[in-house]
């Protein structure tokens, strides 16, 4: 192991060796190519060696570092860090309680294992307690050029956090060689349904050198599968509606969309100095729902995370004759938006449901400064050393015990549209008939020195100001439950006379009793209150005016005018804390210093000390050191012994120093039983965690094999967990004991160093090629994981699998191209953290819970096998198949992903391949042949209007494409109406915002004819299944090519410089085209200067065929009389959405108030159509009617009901059912026999009267219950039918003439033959007989004469007989003894049943006249009506479709914005080159003779008017950098300065009242002058000449809304996504042959730039991302 002295050129071997790894912390660590050499020979075998170098290093290095290259990756098709990770020998796989995944290195916790990012840090939550949650999940693997993990305490390298190990991820760096590649992958679940609904795909482009510079762009789009739960909902017993809910499948993980966008980029400034930058641009969607039992006192828990992160770095990296160095600024910002709500009725698609329970901002950055240097002292010392300083800022609601705090309000609808409305505040009920959202946001003011101990909330601070740490501070001994029950719109108290005597009774106003308690707290109120009002102490009788009840009163409906106690009117400070969050904030400043040697010691031996200082603001000083040895057994350098001793340390985070939140809150599970919540509470006196490590191993390598084998020890004292604090947050203080179960307190969490624990490990691999084809990965590590301090925790560490076992199998057949990888991954007895048996900390507060138990956990031992198959079509593209989770193993407590099916295909597209096979042939290769030696020039930056080397003739051609567009919506609620709103037809899919997606086509022809030596004709006509521009819509519904387009006819004249052009012309604006892009009709003038490089263009036309956003994303408010769809409670004229719902007189009043004007006013349409209960009320009001009379018209109302229900809601309606009601006085005859063949008939015992259902009967016996089971589905088939069905809603007896005598007959002798052995079952159950007259319940013998049936004197007992058949359904005439016959009119007497008579119940419920089956129908249609649509309250749409939007209201109407498209125009353009690689345009666009456009704003019941006779007045300025020959940067600026686009850019004024869904418009407020901006960044050209070409780009887009007019030149976007908008997009094309372009576009985080109103105030808005695919061939 000779060490050469560090010379220039030889640092490439340096760091092959064993010193570089010393830059790790501090050092660029994106993956880098080697950099130009001399000749290409001496690049391509440094390119060889670079790819090999971080492996080779590693051997070296004294710690144990494992590396998954980027072929690794591609061979298993990991898309996420988490993919490929954990089937890493000593890392294992965490999951916490809220389903977030963490990285374990030889069995430390998730935390103390530091996750980089090209050496930086990712930054995510505020707390480090659960490790770096989801980032294995965020992080993306198709960008990486490989993954390092460093084994064992890395503090002494890396800093704090390093106690377990490190996991690097190394992206790429952009490349030396020019190339595109794309990957694309559909995966389905085992439970998908044959649909393949989940995608993913990435891109990236490489301009290769372009001089010394480079770049490179990538994005990504992936999506989070959901890991749905498992196991079905836990049966509670209280699940009395959850059957008629929608709610959503139980979510283990959080799921949804992802994306990336990236940049990177070096330039070579000379062969000793390098500059390199980094942006990334990352952001996510994610969901997760929660319901764990089907108890409807659970809501459904819908947590929302849309997160968005930058990262930023620039570094430079230089060296000289014995020194290189780097230096790095490095800045990370995440900004998560945490958003928990809950839902008691389920998924609803027509109106809010949901109750905001928690909202969290969490802004998160830091920035680093790195530099470090390696400085080379004679043949044996390498010294590196380095400084850093770090500064990390944190801010958010779950911070409140942060030293810095502050308040903000909230409106509960910027965080959600669907909130839950209620006309009476659930906290304080009284005459308030405001609209109510349910928020549970409230700034909580908790006491802090109970006698107790236990923090509570502050009601009395709250409510009357009382602050019992200040003297003087008054508490009222007559609260506002006293007030309400015996002095609210009363007298005030009367004072006890002078002369009275000690028997004086004081008396509330009501004349009852007053104790004399509260006679003095009354007066005492009552004096406080004058005092502090001397106002109250003047007029009124007795001494001034009822204080005491303007105190609560006016109090509570905050009046201004309250009286005042302690300062505050009553509710005061509470209605001051609602709506209102406290946020934490804090910073940590870090400064670091480290110096090291690799020291050479022998020829076989190399020792490697570091040291390193970490300062902390917060935790101060720490000092941290390794000492390793590398050495070559027996000289031999495959053989090699390391061993490290060092330490490591971790600090808390933020959280867990600041924390004061509520992860989740109580929650009742049954009556009198509550699950308790879980609280937060930061512990701001934790210390680091610190740790003190060995390890040794041996390891080698052969021709075929690789192994090692290591044992390593950590000792971590002041290990911190988290802990019961066994202190109760009570929410509740009022309710007592027996009714605290509704409203649960919350267990107090917090944090705490506890001792110490040991981990001790060994860890053992091999690798070992088979054959030519076939390889295996064996791994295994086997831990001794011990806590050593907590006595409530098992001895054993949880989540640590006592032994985990590694299996891989891999083949590759270059030759055919196939390859595939099988791997599996064992845990075995590990303690689930998430298995606690005694859990479940119920109130109330059992001894023997949970947090005051000691924790048992279930052991588990599971395997997960994956499968990959990949076939390399050629070397630009490779197909793939792969299973996830292969014999679908499941486990809800581990999250796991069920069974996922993938199909996937690679595409790359570079030179370097080629060059290889070149190369491989003895076939020169030219230094020039990628590289861009010429000096870059503008490419198409002065546009060419006439092609002079054009002959005289005419050109024909055209092209036909395909296009497949896609949106991701939100999906929101389908409610367009309200009772005094309604959302337009036109607005209606900005607010529903559904996803959808559409396929379209085009066939364009075109010809082009030279007419003269200067002059040229061009016509181009298009069909498609459009007729407006193509950027007008986003989905478009037409798939055909039915309508025709004249896309240009365009005369053009050439005349030296000037070139002029008529007719209808293409004129993109700009350096991009994305301002406009499309034709005009009208004339231009061109003047070219070519000696000047400079381009005037001006022009003047009609821009209204391709202007105009009629698709806009955004909306406003107007004032408009209107006709509304009826409400549940207008259909049926009963509203039960009022407190006194149970009151049939409180339901109905309203709607016999609305009748009877619909009636005065002779509005038949709602007197037909709408009350229907007033309307069947009138009928049985009517006395001058006979009951067959009301029957009749009741029926025919009841009919007309059904036709409206039935067109509805038939579904539901169908579910409804009605069993037919055998009439009185008929009974069955059934036979028995014993074991001799004796026979006996019996009657069933009971009234004679046979009971129409089988639900609530059964049988001891088993085989008599079996039978009983089948008969209660052959009756429920004969007798039972569907409401749905309207062939049994008559007044004759058709419909039971069409069953027939026969048939119910036989459906009688079924229902009796149930009843029957049900009876005899239970008469030997009890040990009774048959035929004892003297007892009822035994039944009757009987005994058949001719046709009569006649009473006989015979009985024994019942056990002796067994059930043979029903012999006759029979009758009594009702004479005396009493007789039965043979009962053969069943027909009529079931119509007598169920048609002729009155049904006595409803009559005297409801007080209506229908017969029996037309009373069952009305009931049905009644809850049809009324749990339709999740039980919707507001208008209903689907009524209205059919009776027609009958109710005139006049109210607010939520109107589409519309940009006008521009009629005439003028414009001028001038285009400059300032160099050939850089040039600049200045462009003026007016709109000239405008029609008015008039815009209408609501304000308060009327509308304000704005006329604008101007559109545009744009001016826009560009530039282009053409940074290499075929890549290209641009930008575009501009501002519309018109009146009218001010306007568009501001926005509609509400008066709102707090936690209301009250917003009074107050008309419109203009805005600044709206600009718009884009930049664009293009590498490549797919030209359709050269097969193989490609191009890709990426963009930033803003455009606020009024500085844009349609018609944008993207050429992949619709207008929609551009108008108010900003956004990133990434595409590319490539052309697989002459003619043929193919084409993928991705536009994500697309968020407005202005709010837009909605029916529930304004918002800002996100459109779902939005893609393109597209094909076309040209003829």
């Amino acid at each position: 192991m000779t060490r050469k002295r560090f010379r220039l050129r030889d640092h490439k071997l340096l760091a092959l060796g064993v010193a570089l790894w010393l830059t790790a912390p501090l050092g660029t660590a994106h993956a880098e190519d080697a950099p130009p050499q001399e000749t290409q020979h001496v690049q391509t075998e440094a390119v060889d060696v670079e790819a090999q170098a971080a492996q080779e290093e590693a051997k070296y290095e004294s710690q144990q570092k494992t590396i998954i290259t980027k072929e690794d990756i591609e061979k298993k098709q990991a898309k996420a860090v988490e993919d490929i990770i954990f089937s890493e020998t000593g890392v294992s796989r965490t999951v916490d309680a809220m389903g977030r995944v963490g990285i374990s290195i030889r069995g430390a916790e998730p935390r103390h294992t530091l996750i980089l990012v090209d050496g930086q840090p990712v930054l995510g939550d505020l707390a480090k307690y659960s490790g770096a949650a989801d980032e294995v999940m965020r992080l993306g693997t198709e960008n990486v050029e490989r993954i390092e993990i460093i084994q064992g305490a890395a503090s002494a390298k890396y800093g704090s956090d390093a106690i377990g190990g490190v996991v690097n991820i190394i992206t790429k760096k952009a490349q030396h060689e020019p190339g595109v590649q794309f990957n694309v992958e559909s995966m389905r679940r085992a439970d998908d349904d044959h649909k393949i609904p989940y995608t993913n795909f990435f891109l990236r482009a490489d301009s290769g050198d372009m001089g010394k510079f480079r770049i490179g762009l990538s994005g990504s789009k992936r999506e989070i599968i959901p890991v749905y739960a498992s196991v079905h909902r836990q049966k509670s017993g209280m699940s009395f509606d959850y059957s008629k809910r929608d709610f959503l499948p139980t979510a283990l993980r959080y799921y949804g969309d992802t994306a990336t966008v990236g940049l990177v980029g070096s330039y070579d400034a000379n062969k000793n100095n390098s500059f390199d930058f980094r942006i990334d641009h990352y952001a996510e969607d994610l969901v997760r729902d929660v319901k764990r039992t089907d108890s409807d006192l659970e809501p459904q828990q819908h947590f929302k995370r849309k997160t968005d992160r930058n990262a930023y770095n620039v570094g430079w990296r230089g060296m000289n004759k014995i020194s290189d160095w780097n230096v790095e600024l490095n800045y990370t910002s995440i900004n998560e938006d945490d958003v928990s709500l809950i839902n008691y009725a389920g998924k609803t698609i027509y109106e809010g449901k949901n109750e905001l329970r928690y909202v969290d901002d969490v802004d998160h950055s830091q920035f680093d400064l790195k530099a470090s240097a390696n400085t080379q002292l004679g043949d044996k010392h390498l010294i590196s050393y380095g400084f850093g300083y770090t500064r990390e800022s944190g801010e958010g609601s779950r911070l409140k015990n942060s030293p810095n705090t502050s308040t903000r309000y909230i409106s509960a609808w910027d965080y959600d549209k669907s909130l839950l409305i209620e006309k009476q505040d659930r906290l304080i009920r009284g005459e308030d008939n405001k609209h109510y959202i349910w928020s549970h946001i409230h700034d909580y003011k908790f006491s802090g020195n109970e006698t107790n101990g236990l923090p509570h909330w502050d009601q009395n601070y709250e409510y009357y100001y009382y602050d019992k740490s200040q003297s003087g501070s008054f508490l009222p001994g007559i609260d506002y439950e006293k007030y309400d029950k015996y002095l609210r719109g009363r007298t005030q108290v009367d004072e006890k006379p002078w002369w009275a005597d000690s028997s004086w009774q004081p008396k509330w106003p009501d004349g009852s009793d007053m104790s004399q308690t509260d006679y003095d707290a009354y007066m005492a109120l009552r004096d406080q209150l004058r005092k502090e009002n001397p106002e109250y102490d003047k007029g009124g009788a007795s001494y001034g005016g009822n204080v005491v009840s303007h105190y609560f009163e006016r109090g509570k409906n905050q009046d201004a005018n309250a009286p005042k106690l302690n300062g505050k009117a009553y509710l005061e400070e509470y209605w001051s804390r609602d709506q209102r969050i406290t946020v934490g904030s804090g910073t940590i400043q870090r400064y670091n210093l480290f110096v090291g040697d690799t020291w050479q010691m022998s020829k076989n031996t190399i020792f490697s000390p570091i040291v390193r200082l970490d300062h902390s603001s917060l935790f101060g000083t720490n000092i941290s050191g390794n000492l390793g040895i590398t050495h070559n057994i027996a000289g031999n350098p495959h053989r090699r012994f390391k061993a490290n001793i060092g330490t490591g340390y971790t600090e808390p985070g933020m959280g867990e120093l600041w924390y004061n939140w509520e992860m989740y809150g109580s929650n009742p599970v049954g009556i009198g039983v509550a699950k308790m919540g879980w609280w937060w509470e930061g512990n701001p006196e934790l210390k680091p965690e610190k740790s003190f490590n060995i390890d040794m191993s041996i390891e080698g390598e052969s021709k075929d094999t690789t192994a090692r084998l290591g044992i390593f020890h950590n000792r971590i004292r002041d290990y911190m967990t988290v802990y019961f604090t066994g202190r109760y947050m009570d929410f509740a203080p009022q309710l007592d004991a027996g009714t605290k179960w509704m409203r649960a307190p919350d267990m107090i969490y917090s944090f705490k160093n506890i001792g110490q624990a040991e981990i001790t490990g060994l860890e053992a691999e091999v690798r070992h090629q088979l054959s030519p084809f076939w390889n295996v990965k064996l791994g295994y590590t086997w831990l001794h994981a011990i806590n050593k301090s907590d006595p409530l925790m098992p001895d054993r560490l949880i989540d640590r699998p006592k032994h985990k076992i590694d299996i891989g199998f891999s083949y590759e057949n270059k030759q055919y191209g196939w390859s595939g990888q099988i791997w599996g991954d064992y845990y075995i007895d590990m303690l689930d953290s998430n298995t606690l048996a005694n859990s479940a900390n119920y109130y109330p507060i059992e001894t023997k819970a949970a947090v005051n138990s000691n924790k048992i956990y279930q052991s588990k031992t599971f395997g997960i096998w994956n499968l990959m198959i990949q076939k390399q079509l050629s070397p630009d593209a490779m197909i793939y198949f792969g299973v996830n989770n292969l014999f679908n193993h499941r486990d809800d407590d581990r999250a796991t992903q069920e069974r996922v099916y993938r199909f996937g295909a690679n595409f790359k597209f570079d030179t370097a391949w080629k060059k290889k096979v070149r190369k491989a042939a003895g076939t020169p290769i030219a230094l020039n042949e990628t590289a861009e030696d010429d000096a870059p020039r503008l490419q198409g930056f002065l546009l060419e209007d006439f092609d002079e080397s054009r002959k005289e003739g005419v050109e024909f051609f055209g092209d036909y494409q395909m296009r497949w567009n896609a949106h991701n919506g939100t999906n929101r609620p389908q409610s367009t109406y309200t009772e005094n709103s309604s959302v337009s037809e036109a607005a209606q899919k900005n607010m529903l915002d559904a996803d959808g997606h559409a396929f379209e086509q085009r066939v364009r022809v075109g010809a082009s004819a030279r007419l003269g030596e200067n002059t040229d004709l061009t016509v181009i006509g298009s069909l498609s299944g459009r007729g407006d521009v193509d950027t007008a819509q986003s989905l478009p519904d037409n798939k055909g090519l039915n309508e025709a387009r004249l896309e240009r006819a365009a005369l053009t004249h050439k005349a030296k410089d000037w070139t002029f052009a008529l007719g209808r012309i293409q004129e993109p604006m700009g350096v991009t085209g994305y301002w406009f892009g499309k034709e005009y009709d009208g004339v231009r003038a061109v003047y070219t200067n070519t000696a000047k490089d400079m381009q005037v263009r001006l022009g003047f036309g009609t821009f209204k065929h391709s202007t105009g956003v009629s698709d806009t994303a955004y909306t406003h408010v107007t004032n408009q009389s209107f006709y509304r769809p009826p409400t549940m409670a207008e259909f049926l004229g009963i509203d039960k959405n009022i407190p006194d719902k149970y009151n049939l007189d409180k339901t109905t009043e309203q709607g016999n108030i609305n009748y009877a004007a619909a009636k005065a006013a002779g509005d038949q349409a709602q007197t037909k159509n709408l009350y229907f209960y007033q309307q069947l009320r009138e009928v049985a009001d009517d006395t001058s009617l006979s009951d067959d009379e009301k029957m009749k018209r009741g029926l025919a109302i009841v009919q007309r009901m059904h036709t409206i229900i039935n067109t509805a809601y038939g579904k539901d309606l169908s579910e409804q059912t009605f069993t037919l009601t055998p009439n009185r006085g008929i009974n069955a005859v059934y036979e028995v026999e014993d074991n001799f063949g004796n026979k006996k008939y019996v009657t069933l015992y009971g009234d004679d009267d046979l009971n129409s259902t089988l639900d609530y009967v059964s049988a001891h016996d088993p085989v008599e219950k079996a039978k009983i089971d089948a008969l209660k589905k052959e009756v429920k088939d004969a007798l039972t039918f569907s409401l749905g069905d309207s062939s049994a809603l008559r007044s004759d007896d058709g419909y039971l003439t069409s069953k027939g005598e026969s048939y119910l007959d036989a459906a009688y002798k079924k229902l009796a033959e149930g009843w029957a052995r049900y009876q005899l079952d239970q008469l030997k159950h009890d040990g009774a007989v048959l035929g004892d007259p003297n007892y009822w319940g035994t039944g009757t013998v009987w005994t058949k004469t001719g046709d009569t049936w006649t009473k006989q004197t015979n009985y024994s007992l019942a056990s002796e007989y067994r059930f043979n058949r029903v012999v006759d359904i029979v009758s009594t005439d009702g004479s005396w003894p009493k007789t039965y016959k043979k009962t053969t009119d069943l027909v009529q007497k079931a119509y007598q049943s169920n048609y002729t008579t009155i049904d006595e119940n409803l009559k005297s419920t409801d007080h209506l006249a229908l017969s029996t089956i037309a009373s069952a129908y009305w009931q049905a249609l009644e809850t049809v009506a009324e749990e339709s649509e999740s039980s919707n309250a507001l208008p209903r749409a689907s009524l209205g479709n059919i009776v027609g939007n009958l109710i005139k209201t006049t109210g607010v109407v939520l109107e589409k914005d519309d940009i006008p498209p521009i009629d005439k125009a003028f414009y001028l353009q001038v285009k400059k080159e300032l160099a050939p690689n850089l040039g600049v345009t200045a462009w003026y666009l007016r709109s000239v003779g405008d029609k008015s456009h008039t815009m209408l704003a609501a304000n308060g019941t009327g509308n304000d008017e704005h006329t604008f006779d101007q559109l545009a007045n744009v001016i826009g300025v560009g530039a282009k950098w053409q940074i290499g020959k075929k890549t290209a940067v641009s930008f575009d600026y501009g501002q519309n300065r018109s009146a009218f686009g001010k306007y568009m850019n501001g926005h509609s004024t509400f008066d709102h009242p707090v936690r209301t869904d009250i917003f009074t418009p107050r008309g419109h407020q203009d805005g600044g002058v709206p600009t718009f901006w884009t930049a664009r960044l293009d590498i490549g050209e797919a030209d359709m000449d050269k097969p193989g070409t490609w191009n890709a780009f990426i963009d930033y887009k803003h455009f606020e809304h009024g500085s844009f007019f349609g018609g944008n030149g993207t050429d992949y976007l619709p207008d929609r996504y551009l108008d108010g908008i900003e956004s990133f997009s990434i595409g590319g094309g490539y052309v697989p042959a002459k003619n043929w372009l193919l084409e993928l576009f991705y536009t994500f985080d697309a968020r407005s730039t202005n709010q837009r109103d909605t029916l529930h105030g304004p918002e800002s808005f996100k459109l779902g991302n939005y893609a393109r695919a597209q094909v076309t061939y040209r003829f």
